[in-house]
């Protein structure tokens, strides 16, 4: 079936486009782009004062499948990817059994396939069970077709490991994606070491562990010449070093996460476990570099680092709360909000780091409206307010820090290779 997306502000990073005009999608692929285009026999959906862009990629996913299904699984994470515009997400491999071998690999993938609703590209684990001290099978894990490699969930302490990992990579042009937070010196805080964990009486995690683990894995990307990923920047810190290793010609790319980007320690005043995360929400101070970050390229990508966990987890004392939450239905709201209406990113920016930024990274074919690619589009309006309700999630994730919050800017439809997959907040698959 033919499908045309009629007189909608086409915004597409990937080639500079900021434009009105049609898309006409044909056999799950983008056939025409332009003006006042022939729908013939297309279903026509007039899209006039929206914009039209290329579908959200979230390279920094938790489903939780395998052996976690109490958190999420497939059928119920791609769910809420469709609500929140997201056409393509990779998972991370901390799951039961670790995501360490080609057979697993190839597994999520069929899992994808047959339950879930956008695309599911999958990252392999660095070391076997993701203990640090053996390589996983990492070739043939890429062989089965994952995109990148990492130990997330954790900091890496085997220097000899990542530096061979990195070397392994490197001969496939895959990044390793790294947790990178010295656990020696953070291990034992809940939140950001500063004014608020001093008055709350609260162990911190200081910034500069985040710093030391950020110099030593760029030393070992520039050293190996292998491409890395740092995930989850939260420090000011950080932020510069990695800004000096561009300068230097490191084959280095970074993420933040909506919640590092637009809130702040104060939030734990609280002791909302929804606010817990790791690393942790930081001072206003590392947030405004964050934000200098994604505005100079240092930081490429904006990523949700989406992690549910069962109701009764979260619902402890702060510090037995695990860390994390589900993020996939408020990232594209949140950072409209925070950053596209308060002047600090443009809507061209937004969308380049949230789509065509993460989809190069790991090299997928998404983030980009051109003429054969598949028709992964998400339609925005960036003017809709909403307020968040945890309870109407399609994760099984009911915890966030945005819980109860007005949002301004919602995907109104999301569409993977040529079929409407989300509509007006319900997913319809």
């Amino acid at each position: 079936m033919k499908l045309l997306i009629k007189g909608g502000r086409i915004i597409n990073p990937a080639e500079n486009m900021d434009t009105i005009g049609d898309i006409l999608i044909e056999a799950g692929k983008i056939a025409a782009i332009g003006q006042n285009l022939d729908a013939g026999e297309a279903q026509i959906i007039d899209v006039a004062g929206f914009v039209v862009a290329p579908g959200l990629v979230d390279m920094h996913v938790h489903l939780r499948e395998p052996g976690l299904e109490a958190k999420e699984d497939i059928a119920s994470g791609t769910r809420a990817a469709a609500a929140g515009g997201f056409t393509t997400i990779a998972c991370m491999p901390n799951t039961k059994p670790v995501v360490d071998n080609s057979i697993i690999v190839s597994g999520i993938m069929q899992r994808g396939q047959t339950e879930g609703v956008v695309n599911v590209k999958v990252i392999g684990a660095l070391s076997k069970g993701l203990e640090g001290k053996e390589l996983a099978e990492i070739g043939d894990m890429i062989q089965a077709g994952a995109v990148a490699i990492s130990d997330d969930g954790g900091h890496l302490d085997s220097t000899r490991l990542l530096k061979t990992g990195l070397e392994y990579t490197g001969m496939f042009e895959r990044p390793v994606i790294t947790h990178s937070e010295d656990e020696e010196l953070a291990g034992e805080g809940f939140m950001h070491e500063g004014a608020v964990s001093a008055m709350l009486g609260i162990k911190g995690r200081p910034s500069v562990a985040e710093d030391i683990a950020v110099a030593r894995d760029i030393m070992l990307a520039e050293y190996t010449g292998a491409p890395l990923h740092i995930a989850h920047v939260s420090s000011k810190g950080a932020v510069e070093l990695i800004r000096k290793a561009k300068e230097r010609g490191v084959k280095v790319t970074a993420e933040a996460t909506p919640h590092h980007l637009t809130l702040t320690d104060e939030e734990l005043r609280s002791f909302n476990t929804a606010f817990k995360v790791n690393p942790p929400l930081r001072s206003a101070d590392h947030v405004e570099a964050l934000i200098a970050g994604l505005k100079d390229g240092t930081i490429d990508a904006i990523a949700t680092d989406h992690a549910p966990h069962a109701f009764e987890e979260k619902d402890v004392e702060f510090r037995y709360a695990p860390s994390g939450f589900a993020g996939l239905e408020t990232a594209l709201g949140v950072i409209l909000t925070g950053l596209y209406h308060t002047g600090k990113l443009s809507l061209m920016e937004v969308i380049e780091k949230m789509s065509f930024a993460p989809a190069k990274i790991l090299g997928v074919a998404s983030g980009d409206l051109k003429v054969g690619a598949p028709a992964d589009i998400a339609i925005i309006d960036t003017e809709y307010k909403w307020s968040v309700d945890c309870i109407k999630f399609y994760t099984r994730g009911k915890h966030s820090p945005f819980e109860g919050r007005n949002l301004k800017g919602k995907s109104l439809i999301t569409i993977v290779n040529g079929s409407i997959i989300m509509q007006n907040g319900e997913v319809l698959r």
